[in-house]
């Protein structure tokens, strides 16, 4: 179903405002990871050998295989390559995630160039891990992109894949069975070039709908999901003139209770997002968060300076650039551009994360093609204020928790703004309370708060902040 500029007047378009290096700083110190990987396509972080601490997964396309290098946890981290899969043709993307309910972290992985299309590598346990390599979709050539997420929500991990030579977004349903079954159904194949694609709920229904990428056609799409066996897609403009589209992500950055969608433009050289302003169909507000960021590959939102609200990183390839831009937290939101690094040579993927355990967001990223052979992260050490740095939360405000998943222990930030009683706690799926982090008055501003999981079984559980007649939860998952 064609949907070229199909609803082009449901968006709006403003212009953020947009500052540079004003407000607090962060220190970041540059670590090498490795210095002989070949051309980085994807990055991804998870305790892939439940150790307790952060390891690196890699999709080296320039090496046809996909990595990971395991964090020794100490100080400094030091770090091990190890290949999961060889012969993955031009390898472009890598993720993590428990595909056969075993309480272990498996790994996907998707070829660009021949064989084997998107396929998963099951977990074996050992010191080195052992890995058994399944297909999933070995005619999905060109796939720029694999995502996971219970798409159908019957509690195990689907496949989302963005294939730019069938123009095609499809997801995978994950049969069961052993060896695990898929099942491959189209969400549209109209996607000229597609690069990325992600998930979330744009129109506050409770279901999981797609959000996508297609590079030459300048678009950044959305798919209702309409619900059905399989699943029926509606599709949706959300803007036809973004200049190569090229990453995708679906976030509440204004945080209003309804997923806003991040994009990087890498032919337009410039990020933004659009604010989901709800209706039927939902109509979208552009904002630019920044511009000159020559080939920007990937933006990604986190809450790089613990004040409870979501930043923008970006890896902006033509000036080998990482930079960060700081939110504000005002309506219409303010951004202020921080560099983290302006020497590091074509750098691609992009992943943050607690790499080091010292409970802040640190970055990781990898030079693409013809780059340097390097995988590097820039370890996060605190904010460093300036003179102007921002005053307190405008309203109470529960936010990142990372690591998430996690395996022993997490932290969460969270803010207020005036004097008051604070609880924090932790339940269950099922509202039973299992741990409270934090349970006094404290002063406006923002804080933390460390929850130690080593006494919980894995599974979802919820992070409840209550704070006078204010209430905010987000959900964890504890995955051993």
């Amino acid at each position: 179903m064609s949907i070229r500029r199909a609803l082009m007047a449901s968006s709006l378009v403003l212009t953020a405002v947009t500052r540079t290096a004003a407000a607090s700083q962060i220190e970041f110190i540059e670590h090498a990871i490795d210095t002989d990987t070949h051309g980085t396509g994807g990055i991804y972080a998870c305790d892939i050998d439940g150790d307790g601490d952060v390891d690196v997964l890699g999709a080296g396309l320039e090496d046809n295989r996909i990595f990971y290098w395991s964090n020794s946890g100490s100080n400094p981290v030091e770090w091990t390559r190890y290949t999961i899969g060889s012969n993955v043709g031009s390898a472009h993307s890598v993720s993590a995630v428990d595909i056969d309910l075993n309480d272990t972290l498996d790994v996907i992985g998707a070829a660009y160039y021949g064989s084997p299309g998107i396929a998963w590598w099951r977990n074996n346990g050992g010191d080195p891990i052992g890995w058994s390599k399944y297909p999933v979709a070995p005619n999905f050539i060109n796939a720029h992109q694999v995502y996971t997420h219970d798409l159908d929500k019957d509690g195990d991990a689907d496949i989302l894949g963005a294939s730019s030579d069938l123009n095609t977004i499809s997801w995978w349903r994950n049969e069961r069975g052993s060896p695990v079954a898929w099942t491959e159904q189209t969400i549209s194949d109209d996607v000229e070039l597609a690069k990325s694609v992600h998930v979330g709920d744009f129109d506050g229904d409770g279901d999981c709908d797609v959000v996508g990428a297609a590079i030459t056609a300048h678009d950044v799409l959305w798919w209702r999901n309409d619900g059905g066996d399989p699943i029926e897609w509606t599709g949706f403009l959300i803007d036809g003139n973004f200049l190569g589209a090229h990453w995708v992500q679906a976030v509440d950055l204004d945080k209003d209770g309804d997923d806003d969608v991040l994009c990087a433009g890498y032919l337009g050289h410039q990020v933004a997002w659009w604010r989901n302003n709800g209706g039927d169909p939902v109509a979208w507000t552009k904002e630019v968060i920044g511009t000159a960021l020559i080939n920007a590959c990937v933006a990604i939102a986190v809450d790089l300076d613990a004040d409870a609200d979501s930043d923008v990183v970006v890896t902006a390839q033509g000036i080998n650039s990482i930079v960060w831009y700081e939110n504000d937290g005002a309506n219409p939101i303010g951004w202020t551009k921080h560099v983290i690094t302006d020497d590091f040579v074509r750098p691609w993927p992009l992943y943050a994360c607690d790499l080091d355990g010292d409970h802040d967001i640190d970055i990781v990223s990898g030079s693409s093609h013809q780059g340097s052979n390097e995988v590097k992260w820039w370890e996060n050490r605190g904010t460093v204020p300036a003179e102007d740095s921002p005053g307190l939360p405008l309203r109470v405000a529960l936010g990142q928790i990372c690591p998430n998943p996690f395996a022993t222990e997490t932290t969460l930030s969270y803010g207020i703004p005036a004097m008051g009683h604070v609880r924090v706690i932790v339940t269950d799926a099922l509202g039973r309370q299992i741990t409270t982090l934090v349970d006094k008055t404290l002063p406006p501003g923002y804080h933390t708060a460390v929850w130690d999981a080593t006494s919980v079984p894995s599974g979802v559980y919820f992070c409840r902040l209550i704070s006078g007649s204010d209430r905010r939860v987000r959900p964890v998952m504890v995955l051993r």
